[in-house]
């Protein structure tokens, strides 16, 4: 059964039109979108890159069937704040610049602009490519290790990882054991394999991203109708780095015991790149008439 996707939130905007040299708006949207489905990725693969496309959504994998709800959870898209800044102000003319000639062409008709980008994460969706085989799936969800939950996968997180990956474990269904998610303790694995886990989609969330670009610009007036400017951008001015979205494919783990259970993680649950670019300084010459 497929659930209406819905999505609620606050957006507030505030604007300071061009007065006293200064023009500023800034945006903030606190919201949040569920669906059972969104196509896009939001994990990562093994190499950590983030994943745009339905590789590893597992909201287009079949859950279990005893559940509407397998499915659930945030939308791939979804972030639940986003604030933008932006702003331009254009320095004051001081009078006793006036009198002097350097002092006019030093330190008048300076502009100094800027953009700020904050915003949470995007969600996480761990994933099994070989659990569901029982089913003859090609891939789903795995299971939340035993006495482990999304709290645990939070918490006591080991250095070097973005989440606890000793919270997660193969769903794998021995020989002759019963298939939890059919919920019939007579229904049994004649060979064993994997079942169809029990974490939910998109149960954890990514990075922070943040981002600040600033522009500085000095206009020369040639005369009425001509200017010329010289411009400097400076993109992730603080270098600040956003990482990617962490490994979320459980097979990067580098072992497991018989039951499923992670022994050593691997890359699993590490975040191995980046979505920002260091910061990068642009300069320009412009003539305009």
């Amino acid at each position: 059964m497929l659930h209406q996707p819905t999505y609620h939130s606050l957006q507030v905007t505030l604007q300071h039109r061009a007065s006293r040299h200064l023009e500023l708006q800034a945006s903030y949207t606190l919201s949040k979108s569920i669906d059972n489905a969104s196509n896009a990725g939001g994990g990562a693969f093994a190499d950590g890159t983030l994943d745009r496309s339905s590789g590893l959504d597992t909201g287009t994998v079949l859950g279990n069937q005893f559940s509407t709800l397998a499915n659930r959870g945030l939308s791939d898209f979804d972030r639940t704040h986003d604030f933008v800044l932006n702003w331009v102000w254009d320095m004051p003319k001081f009078s006793w610049t006036t009198g002097s000639r350097t002092a006019r062409l030093t330190l008048t008709n300076w502009q100094l602009s800027g953009i700020v980008l904050a915003m949470s994460g995007l969600p996480v969706d761990i994933f099994d490519p070989a659990a569901g085989d029982l089913y003859g799936l090609v891939g789903a969800r795995p299971n939340w290790a035993p006495g482990a939950s999304r709290r645990t996968a939070t918490s006591n997180v080991p250095k070097g990882y973005y989440f606890n990956p000793f919270a997660f474990a193969l769903p794998v269904v021995a020989p002759n054991q019963p298939i939890p998610s059919v919920q019939d303790p007579t229904a049994l694995a004649p060979e064993g394999g994997n079942d169809i886990g029990n974490v939910g989609r998109n149960v954890l969330r990514g990075p922070f991203q943040c981002d600040v670009d600033i522009s500085i610009a000095k206009r020369f007036p040639i005369s009425e109708s001509k200017n010329l400017a010289v411009r400097a951008d400076f993109f992730n001015t603080l270098n600040h780095p956003s990482r990617s979205n962490p490994t979320s494919d459980i097979t990067t783990a580098a072992s497991f015991d018989s039951s499923g259970r992670i022994l050593s993680p691997g890359d699993f649950g590490r975040s191995l790149s980046f979505d920002s670019s260091p910061r990068i300084i642009q300069l320009s010459l412009n003539f305009s008439f």
